[in-house]
């Protein structure tokens, strides 16, 4: 899980570059988006919900391998009964 969160976070750095190169060069494509905006401007939106969404999924990936380490130790039935 960590390394798709890696993979979606360096893919998200490498499209908002795209984006940003897009909107430097004013960059007009076809424009039928509802809200009018340039095509750059919806790359560096989609990027960042995408960067958001693999950084989440590396947090909980990272949380739920330290839950998983830190499991109560169970005495065993032997040693209770000798206590």
């Amino acid at each position: 899980m960590k390394r798709i969160a890696i993979i979606g976070a360096i893919l998200s750095l490498l499209l908002i570059a795209d984006g940003i190169y897009m909107v430097a060069s004013k960059y007009k494509g076809g424009e039928t988006q509802a809200w009018n905006l340039p095509d750059g401007w919806i790359i560096i939106i989609s990027a960042a919900i995408m960067l958001v969404a693999s950084l989440l999924a590396f947090v909980l990936s990272s949380r739920s391998s330290q839950s998983a380490k830190q499991a109560p130790a169970i005495i065993p039935d032997v040693e209770a009964e000798k206590a």
